[in-house]
């Protein structure tokens, strides 16, 4: 566990590495490394050279890995395997503080999950990501001595956005390498921890361990994916500061959060735009985005403004309602629509429809074919329950389309390196069972490990 403003002591060493290796004003930096410390010392050094700086997974496919390079044109590579590795930059002697400041133009790119089709690399440029931290400290108030525990990889917007949050609100970021429980845990409880950002799944786990809530931690952000409303509302009732919140890439993090669980929350329900943010939909509900903390495009060689952007405008592949109250309810991804008797039914209303069942700690949903009806809906879960007591529940709870016909109890939900499930590790799941109810023991592997 690293303090990252201890880190960049070592920036400036790490900057004049990057210049000799080859590193150009305006040119992407590009760390492949699963190193936060790694990460966190290329990233500042690469804005004290005005570099854009693009960290990368490197469990990636190679073939998908060589496509989003090919995206962003010329730049210089560091990391495992290269002329200025990982353990180059981690070993840099300390020298003075150098701090994180973005440069003005393009600064931070970074992959999308690919969850819609290929993965794009929005870019987000120094004014982008301080309206983001500004919008964020409104609704998450932060500041000097809170301390913010940084559990997600850095490759993410989730991870990189709390390093820009902090420094420019002049908190601490605690970067941690990797995810474990326990480790997470003893951080929360033993560090002063204020802050700390979450996914459903790792909410899940924490809990797990039966532990008491910590007691300094004021905001636990929990995104990335569908927050069940029983794990919710049993963190809560544990202690847990749980603010539920929604973002991607292309809006540098946060778009909206909830300050806190309000009576009778639901799933998909986050709190008014933040500060700054316009949202709007198209004729089918969809969300579109416009405001300072949007990218100002998705990469090219050239790192020219405008693509995937019409008027300012980003238009999401999420449905989207607003509340009677003025406030962004989630729905869905719009291609995960399952068709199931020739009805379309969107799997974030099932999830949200299965929130108060007793015993689920994470779910998803999907469709999984089926020669008479096209596709069943089947729920995918973690928790207490058994498969058979969820169909049940279902029957008792659910009316028509929306019910589960088939449901699979697993030891974990596959999730993606940035926390959000693996929908296509879940249709393979579904497809594979010819049972309507079945209780695999063995975790399926997820592609963040």
């Amino acid at each position: 566990m690293d303090d990252a403003r201890n880190l960049f002591r070592r920036a400036g060493a790490v900057a004049d590495m990057l210049r000799r290796a080859g590193a150009r004003r305006g040119r992407p930096v590009v760390a492949v490394s699963a190193s936060s410390e790694a990460l966190a010392l290329t990233g500042c050094a690469a804005f004290r050279l005005a570099c854009p700086f693009f960290p990368v997974d490197p469990a990636l496919p190679q073939p998908i890995r060589a496509d989003l390079l090919a995206q962003i044109g010329d730049g210089l590579i560091v990391g495992d395997e290269r002329a200025v590795s990982t353990e180059t930059i981690v070993s840099a002697p300390p020298g003075d503080v150098v701090a994180l400041t973005p440069p003005p133009g393009p600064a931070l790119l970074i992959a999308t999950s690919g969850s819609s089709g290929r993965p794009k690399i929005a870019v987000l440029t120094g004014a982008s990501l301080a309206a983001a931290a500004g919008a964020s400290a409104r609704i998450t108030p932060l500041g000097p001595g809170d301390r913010w525990l940084a559990c997600l990889p850095l490759f993410h917007i989730g991870g990189f956005s709390i390093l820009a949050r902090c420094v420019l609100a002049g908190a601490e970021a605690v970067l941690h390498r990797g995810f474990d429980p326990e480790r997470v845990l003893d951080a929360l409880s033993r560090e002063r921890i204020s802050h700390v950002s979450l996914t459903p799944t790792i909410l899940a786990q924490l809990l797990s361990l039966g532990r008491p809530a910590p007691e300094t931690l004021r905001h636990a952000l929990v995104g990335g994916a569908s927050l069940a409303a029983d794990l919710a509302l049993r963190a809560v009732a544990e202690g847990w500061p749980v603010q539920p919140t929604y973002g991607m890439s292309e809006t540098a993090s946060q778009l909206a959060t909830l300050p806190s669980l309000p009576r009778g929350w639901r799933t998909g329900h986050v709190g008014r735009p933040l500060p700054g943010a316009e949202v709007a939909f198209d004729g089918e509900g969809g969300l579109r985005i416009r405001g300072p903390m949007v990218m100002q495009g998705y990469a090219n060689p050239e790192l020219t403004p405008g693509d995937g952007l019409v008027d300012g405008w980003f238009a999401s592949n999420d449905l989207a309602e607003i509340s009677p109250e003025g406030e962004l309810v989630i729905l869905g991804r719009r291609n995960d629509v399952i068709v199931t008797g020739g009805k379309k039914v969107h799997p974030a209303s099932v999830e949200t429809l299965l929130g108060p069942c007793p015993g689920i700690d994470a779910v998803g949903v999907v469709g999984r074919p089926d020669p008479l009806w096209g596709e069943t809906v089947t729920a995918i879960f973690t928790g207490r329950m058994t498969a058979g007591e969820l169909l049940d529940w279902s029957r008792a709870h659910i009316a028509g389309a929306h019910r589960p016909r088939a449901a699979i109890k697993l030891d974990r939900i596959p999730v993606l390196a940035s926390g959000k499930p693996d929908r296509s590790a879940l249709r393979e799941i579904a497809a594979r069972s010819n049972s309507k109810t079945v209780a695999i023991r063995q975790t399926h592997p997820s592609r963040a490990e």
